[in-house]
């Protein structure tokens, strides 16, 4: 796979991870690993940089993660312009 397929892939991941997370969110690295067919480390590394955005993207004491209100609410508005 090209570099830049696999760039694109990851992408698209963190996009659609984005959007499914909430404050309310009950979604797991093994959760989301099972969904996209990669290893737990991946989801990691891709909650990693959600994390370094500064998008309050979090894990709760359940291991869920979860996105403040603050950031849901960012997204939300690029979303909608």
């Amino acid at each position: 796979m090209a570099q830049y397929e696999i760039r694109q892939e990851r992408m698209c991941r963190i996009f659609n991870i984005i959007g499914q997370l909430s404050p309310f969110s009950q979604v797991t690295v093994h959760d989301l690993a099972a969904e996209y067919n990669v290893d737990e480390r991946t989801i990691q590394r891709d909650i990693e940089v959600l994390e370094r955005a500064e998008l309050g993207v979090f894990q709760d004491e359940n291991s869920c993660i979860k996105i403040g209100k603050n950031g849901y609410k960012k997204i939300k508005s690029w979303i909608s312009g």
